[in-house]
C-alpha cells in the first residue's frame, strides 16, 4: 500500500483516483471545486480541504489538471508544493508545455523527486489499466513511481525529465492533424455527393482509421477546448509547421468548444 494524493479529480484524475483506490493504496484527493471529489469519495478516497492538506504525508503525489497555469497554482499558489515532504515523488501527469514542466522541477523543494509522465488515453484504458503512461525522469525517481504508474498501464521510459513532455506533444500533434485530414476528407466526399456511409466505410480500411475509430470512439469524451490547448502547446513550438497551423485554425474556428472532439466528423460532412 502507498499514500497517494491526486490533485485534480476531473474525469481522469477522478478515474485515476478510483484505480488507485481499487488497488489498495491509501488515496487522498483534492480539487478546487470541492463537488467534484464525490467520485474519488465514493470510490474509497479521503477528501482534503486543501492541496497542501492533501500532500503531506504522500509518497507520491499526482497532478492531473487540465494546463500548465492550473498546474503552477495549484502546486505553487495553493502551497502543495512546500508541504510535500522529503522524498516524496510528484508525478505531473497534466499536459504541458516543456518550458513549464521545466520551469516547475526547478522550483521543487530539494529532496522532493519528479517524474513527468503524461498519458495517452482516456477513461475507459484508466478503468482497464490499460493507459500509456509516457514517463521522464531520473533512474531513481522512475524507480520509485513506476510499481503504481504500472498499476494504471504500460510505462514507456522517455528519458530525463522534460522528454516524456515533447513526446505527449508529438503523438497529440499525429492523431489531431490526422482529424483535421479526416475533416476535410470528408467534406471532400460531401461536396463530390459520394455516399457518406460508404465513404466511412472506405475509410476505415485505410491510412485514416485510426483517427476514424478515434472520433468515433463512445469514451473518447474529449472536449474541442482540449484539442485546441494541446496543439496551441505544439505551435508554441513549432509554428511553422504549415499542417499543425491549418489545423489549429480549424479547432479554434469550430463554432462550440465545450463539444466532444468527435463532432468534427459530422462538420466535415456539411
Amino acid at each position: 500500500m502507498t499514500d497517494i494524493a491526486v490533485l485534480g479529480t476531473g474525469r481522469m484524475g477522478g478515474a485515476l483516483a478510483g484505480r488507485l483506490c481499487a488497488n489498495g493504496h491509501r488515496v487522498t484527493v483534492w480539487n478546487r471545486h470541492r463537488q467534484r471529489t464525490a467520485e474519488a469519495a465514493r470510490a474509497g478516497a479521503g477528501v482534503a480541504a486543501s492541496a497542501a492538506e492533501a500532500v503531506a504525508a504522500a509518497d507520491l503525489v499526482i497532478t492531473m489538471l487540465t494546463d500548465g497555469g492550473a498546474v503552477e497554482a495549484v502546486l505553487f499558489g495553493q502551497g502543495a508544493a512546500t508541504a510535500l515532504r522529503p522524498g516524496a515523488v510528484l508525478v505531473q501527469m497534466s499536459t504541458i508545455g516543456p518550458a513549464e514542466t521545466a520551469a516547475f522541477l526547478g522550483r521543487l523543494p530539494a529532496g522532493v523527486h519528479f517524474v513527468d509522465a503524461p498519458v495517452g488515453g482516456s477513461v475507459d484504458a484508466v478503468a482497464a489499466g490499460s493507459l500509456t503512461v509516457l514517463a521522464g525522469g531520473t533512474t531513481e525517481a522512475l524507480q520509485r513511481a513506476e510499481p503504481v504508474l504500472r498499476e494504471l498501464g504500460t510505462v514507456r521510459r522517455c528519458g530525463d525529465v522534460g522528454e516524456a513532455t515533447r513526446v505527449k506533444l508529438v503523438l497529440n500533434t499525429a492523431w489531431l492533424t490526422a482529424l483535421g485530414a479526416l475533416h476535410d476528407t470528408l467534406g471532400t466526399a460531401a461536396a463530390l455527393g459520394l455516399d457518406r456511409q460508404v465513404t466511412l466505410e472506405l475509410l476505415a480500411a485505410g491510412p485514416l482509421a485510426g483517427a476514424l475509430r478515434r472520433a468515433n470512439s463512445a469514451t473518447a469524451d474529449f472536449a474541442v477546448a482540449l484539442a485546441v490547448k494541446d496543439l496551441d502547446l505544439t505551435y508554441g513550438e513549432t509554428p511553422d509547421r504549415p499542417v499543425v497551423a491549418a489545423t489549429r485554425r480549424l479547432l479554434h474556428d469550430l463554432p462550440d468548444q465545450d463539444a466532444d472532439l468527435a463532432t468534427i466528423v459530422d462538420l466535415g460532412n456539411r
